[in-house]
């Protein structure tokens, strides 16, 4: 029997970890503490394993790493809706891995694992994500015989041509949300299978949630388009995290980044890091947030988010007003949302304007919108807090893996 640790993060996704090896299973004896210092091995073993999937999403088969060409990748963006891609190629000599119904169509899904093997063998594996197939090829000459593959994760499927509405689909107001939802996902998709097997992680702060506007969406539009105008109404972060399970969490908790636990620690002088580069996109920086909703009764749901920080380097006070676009959304109805929405949207544009890219040694620990700090002498940073924003690494044995991160507070060079 597999035993397994689950740990929830600030961001609405899990951190899940398993191990193999034999008979010997992962036990409450292997901490994250000892987990994380792995990473810091002169050595460091990555491991990676993926696995075809039944409809229900149930394993099928592991493809075997042998079979699976060095140069697949795989990564993570912060945002709503589909946030993994994965892509690889499979050796196919044999013919096994050519697309048709009796091998990888359409329909296929498969699961990733990134790991890490420790001295005594065994592997700590972590949960990335569930995939359907998005493109495929095959090709076939003298010197090269292979599949490639590229794949997102689930919610692909929900704004592709499965998730098409093929009538006008109408939600009246007051319909009752979470229940719209699981009504969604549980459509049959023609073949005896729903769209999504796995139940939601619905945040129980949105339980008895209705609509309060009208939602009509004509032929031709999604799945995945109905599920985050829902998420909009409850103001809310909608994605799929590493178990395959659409998460509807509020962006109030998501986007409280003081509190975050911090996955990890790098250090400058301990290696952990190749380099640290600075990237400010000074003509798109923005410190007001305009957004306008619906009007009722004659008044217009409006709000308006500012930068007023006069220690924050991007303050009004100091570099006047930078306006985004504004902001019409027809799911805003009330001026609690529009304000909520309006300092959600003012958090992602601060926090993108300053980012850094960090190659950094291969840590599968890792999701986006969680935190991390970075210490380094020559920039004056300690244990400064930094927001994932992007992850990527190949699916292969190098070690290394790169992201992008931005910091939450003022960074201290900026401001002296």
């Amino acid at each position: 029997m597999s035993i397994s640790q689950k740990y929830q993060t600030a961001s609405g996704d899990s951190v899940v970890l398993s191990t193999s090896s034999s008979d010997i299973y992962l036990s409450s004896a292997i901490s994250i503490p000892y987990y994380k210092s792995l990473f810091r091995q002169q050595n460091i073993k990555p491991r990676f394993r993926v696995f075809v999937l039944n409809p229900d999403e149930t394993i099928r088969y592991p493809l075997p790493n042998e079979r699976i060409q060095e140069g697949g990748s795989y990564s993570e963006n912060y945002q709503d809706g589909q946030r993994r891609t994965m892509s690889l190629t499979l050796f196919n000599e044999d013919g096994k891995f050519t697309p048709s119904i009796n091998s990888l169509w359409i329909d296929s899904k498969f699961s990733l694992e990134l790991g890490i093997e420790m001295p005594n063998g065994q592997i700590v594996w972590n949960k990335k994500g569930i995939y359907v197939i998005s493109n495929s090829s095959t090709t076939h000459s003298s010197d090269d015989k292979t599949v490639p593959l590229s794949l997102g994760d689930k919610f692909n499927a929900l704004t592709g041509k499965l998730g098409t509405l093929e009538t006008t689909y109408e939600i009246p107001i007051g319909s009752d949300i979470e229940e719209v939802i699981k009504g969604l996902l549980n459509m049959d998709k023609g073949n005896g299978y729903v769209l999504d097997p796995k139940p939601i992680i619905y945040h129980s702060s949105f339980k008895g949630k209705k609509t309060q506007t009208k939602i009509s969406k004509s032929a031709g539009s999604t799945v995945g388009e109905i599920i985050l105008e829902l998420g909009t109404q409850l103001s809310a972060e909608v994605f799929y995290n590493v178990e395959g399970n659409l998460v509807v969490t509020p962006t109030q908790e998501t986007s409280s980044d003081i509190d975050k636990p911090v996955l990890y620690d790098f250090k400058a002088t301990l290696g952990d890091m190749q380099s640290v580069n600075f990237d400010f996109n000074m003509s798109e920086v923005i410190n007001r947030v305009i957004v306008t909703g619906t009007t009722q009764n004659g008044a217009v749901h409006h709000a308006i988010a500012v930068n007023d920080d006069t220690s924050s380097p991007l303050c009004y006070q100091r570099i006047g007003y930078r306006t985004g676009s504004p902001i019409n959304d027809s799911n805003i109805t009330s001026d609690l949302l529009a304000q909520e929405r309006a300092k959600y949207e003012l958090r992602k544009q601060l926090i993108l304007k300053s980012s850094v890219n960090l190659p950094v040694t291969f840590n599968p620990l890792l999701l986006v919108n969680n935190l991390v700090t970075i210490t380094d002498e020559f920039y004056g940073l300690q244990e400064q807090k930094f927001l994932i924003q992007s992850i990527s690494c190949n699916l292969g044995y190098e070690g290394m893996m790169s992201i992008s991160v931005s910091n939450l507070q003022n960074l201290p060079f900026l401001s002296v």
